[in-house]
């Protein structure tokens, strides 16, 4: 098996996560300098042993590789055929039909040239790659620096020693095993329902900075008066020691920015300074190679709470100087982040010390034209669509979406349920990961990456997965992982199967929501109503003091079966309301327990086998056409959710302008 790369260590009293050598940084746009990848890149398409691309790296594997694939590793680039950075190696009709996506699911080579002008040498560069799927391996001018596995979480590598002035070039060897031909692989299913993207799929760059710099800075909010702990990791990738001033301010984000929905740079949004009862200021020396971690324990004063479309952010603005003066910082950061609590009371879920209801609809991060590549302009309309719907929560598909998506949650107030792409696992697919832990370093990865994100309420382990035992040791592993070592406060669960055991599911202890897909009346027996009613007591019964989340309900609408999905709809939503926390009159109700309702999904997809293209959506592929269970979740989701001021009806109007 192919190794994992991430560990966690313990720097200053914190549990930091390294990866390739260096602290894994924040994937938060910045203003830093940048050398940006994308663009015209050469490919060329190679048939590959996935065995061989699984296996652990080594110098022989590295003389086996250059004896297979040394033309690729250093040939020349006469051959190769054009590819634009970032996009999916599969060709797109963007068609809502069978086979309108290729599959592809195998080896390619990737190449570009690039020129970098003059080479500080007193500065650092990273690689940041925010997906490629599935094993990257990378070569900076001739030399291999490294791999990557799993599709969907972003990674980094350190560039500064191998990048020169003038001509550069890096090479990066993909492979994508099919679903179904390894146990070890994330997701592993053949049968996944979604679809098998090749390539670079997201943004690549390389960032500039000092050698002493911000590697990230994570803020957990502690309650709802204002209480955080902040810790700023910092780095210094230089020879020499270097004495530093570390400077932090916290200012409130401006909603009226003009581009609060506009840019994903957190400096852009900056307004008023917070008042706090202390400064987050401190002067260090950092030696060569050192990793250090600060940490402020800091209060603002009368916070503004991020609640459900009440997006008030902050922006905490981080400087290094030298010690002693005020000049011109030598490195910035800053994140975008949000002051809330959630916690469970019982079957209620509380967000800021209330009982909220989510009403959510699930996405897949997928264009018909596009694949699962992702732009800012593009995933914002899909979360303004959403937001017309009077949608209050999304459940960002079965894995990590793009950077850009939780900042825009962030923003829009709407709360996620983010997971890991452990779909439908069986026992060997348990057996594989208890070795590997895989899915450990999927799941750290995800995290890491969206800490700082208010928007995140819940981290999901994984949906649909069989095998009962080994998936309740599983969860016991991830939730001891994350309170004991990075505690973020965010509450934990899963997406089972209704009738995978059942209501009764012990893989639910250890979790603080229990969760489950209910199909009654289409996979999990019985009928929409009654199946469901019945399921919902049973579970309360089962577990009296968890709150209950449907993670997914709904129907196929191909074939003329339009009006079925609305049936479905309309008894599943009823069984499910009757039970709520809150009522289909938008009604607190004290005997309640269905904490929270998710319809699957808005837009029909591609599926991984490719015989037809999946129907579930409210919306049709071209992101225009809606169908008739749309005007009922509006209908039912503003009553439930109430809106202020008829919000969602006129950004419903703004949506439909743009399209």
């Amino acid at each position: 098996m192919l190794k994992t790369t991430l560990t966690l260590l313990a720097v200053n009293g914190a549990n930091i996560p390294f990866q390739n050598g260096i602290p894994v940084p924040s994937f938060e746009p910045q203003t830093r300098a940048q050398i940006v990848l994308n663009g015209e890149w050469q490919k060329r398409r190679l048939s590959m042993d996935h065995d061989f691309s699984l296996a652990p790296r080594s110098e022989s594997w590295l003389a086996e590789l250059e004896n297979r694939e040394g033309g690729y590793v250093r040939g020349a680039v006469s051959a190769w055929l054009p590819h634009s950075v970032p996009s999916p190696e599969n060709t797109l009709t963007g068609l809502p039909e069978a086979k309108a996506a290729e599959t592809y699911e195998d080896g390619v080579w990737y190449r570009r040239a690039f020129t970098i002008a003059s080479k500080n040498e007193g500065y650092s560069y990273t690689l940041k790659a925010l997906a490629i799927s599935y094993v990257a391996d990378i070569w900076v001018n001739g030399q291999w620096i490294g791999y990557h596995e799993g599709g969907f979480t972003p990674f980094a590598f350190d560039l500064t020693d191998l990048l020169l002035a003038g001509d550069n070039e890096i090479r990066i060897r993909v492979d994508n095993p099919p679903w179904g031909s390894r146990s070890d692989t994330i997701p592993a299913v053949a049968g996944t329902d979604f679809f098998n993207y090749t390539g670079i799929i997201h943004d690549l760059y390389i960032e500039i900075t000092p050698h002493a710099a911000i590697v990230r800075a994570d803020v957990v909010p502690l309650d709802v008066s204002g209480r955080l702990d902040a810790k700023v990791v910092l780095h210094n990738r230089g020879n020499d020691a270097v004495q530093v001033g570390l400077e932090g301010s916290l200012l409130e984000a401006d909603p009226e920015a003009p581009n609060f929905l506009d840019s994903p740079l957190a400096s852009s949004l900056i307004g008023v300074p917070a008042i706090t009862d202390k400064p987050l200021n401190r002067e260090l020396t950092l030696q060569p190679g050192e990793v250090k971690v600060v940490t402020f324990e800091v209060t603002v004063r009368d916070p503004k709470l991020w609640s459900v479309w009440q997006p008030n952010l902050y922006v905490a603005n981080f400087r290094l100087t030298a010690a002693g003066t005020k000049t011109l910082a030598q490195d910035s950061f800053s994140t975008q982040f949000g002051i809330r609590t959630v916690r469970t009371d019982k079957t209620k879920i509380l967000l800021n010390e209330q009982s909220v209801f989510m009403a959510g609809i699930a996405r897949h991060e997928e264009w018909p034209d596009k694949g699962r590549t992702a732009a800012w302009g593009r995933i914002r309309l899909d979360l303004e669509q959403i937001r017309a719907l009077n949608v209050n929560m999304v459940r960002t598909g079965h894995y990590p979406n793009h950077v850009y998506t939780y900042l825009l949650l962030d923003r829009m107030g709407l709360m996620a349920m983010s997971e890991i792409p452990l779909w439908q696992f069986e026992t060997e697919h348990y057996e594989a990961q208890s070795e590997k832990r895989l899915a450990d370093q999927m799941w750290r990865e995800m995290v890491f990456s969206q800490y700082n994100r208010p928007s995140v309420l819940m981290w999901s382990t994984q949906n649909e997965s069989k095998d009962v035992w080994q998936r309740l040791a599983y969860n016991e592993r991830l939730v001891r992982d994350l309170r004991e070592n990075y505690n973020d406060g965010r509450l934990l669960t899963q997406s089972s199967a209704a009738d995978q055991p059942g209501p009764h599911d012990p893989s639910m202890a250890p979790l603080d929501v229990a969760a489950w897909t209910m199909y009654f009346g289409i996979f999990h027996g019985g009928t929409y109503y009654e199946g469901t009613k019945k399921f919902l007591e049973e579970a309360n019964r089962s577990f009296p003091d968890k709150p209950i989340l449907n993670t997914e309900f709904g129907n196929w609408s191909s074939g003329g079966n339009e009006g079925e999905q609305v049936v479905t709809y309309e008894e599943t939503m009823r069984a499910l309301m009757e039970k709520g926390t809150l009522s289909a009159e938008g009604e607190a109700n004290p005997d309640g327990y269905v904490a929270g309702i998710d319809f699957w999904i808005l837009y029909d997809w591609y599926v991984n086998h490719n015989n037809w293209i999946d129907t579930f959506g409210i919306i049709h592929m071209d992101r225009k056409t809606e169908k008739p269970v749309a005007s009922l979740i509006r209908r039912d989701y503003g009553v439930i959710t109430q809106p202020n001021g008829g919000f969602g009806r006129k950004l419903e109007e703004a949506v439909h302008e743009k399209l």
